[in-house]
């Protein structure tokens, strides 16, 4: 039997929720498919975590980290609308 955790992020009305679910395998029966044994979901992560009852600090960090690595990064770039304006007439 093993026990494995996931770990990720979805934006819903505007908001960036936690997703923390825990699952146990049996990699000793072949068609068998893991089983989820509890989830979290919440706009803070230790919440979500608590809620999916994962209190070990060393398996939260490791969540975090996934978490992060699957955050697409953005840039912003200001347009002004005069920048706008000159290629509408340039057109």
């Amino acid at each position: 039997m093993d026990t494995f955790y996931t770990a990720y992020t979805k934006l819903l009305d505007y908001k960036v929720y936690y997703f923390i679910k825990k699952y146990t395998s049996f990699p000793e029966l072949k068609n068998a498919a893991p089983i989820m044994e509890c989830y979290g979901m919440h706009t803070d992560f230790d919440k979500a975590c608590c809620i999916a009852g994962i209190n070990n600090p060393q398996i939260k960090e490791n969540l975090f980290k996934e978490v992060e690595a699957t955050i697409t990064k953005s840039k912003v770039v200001e347009i002004s609308s005069s920048d706008i304006a000159k290629k509408v007439i340039a057109g």
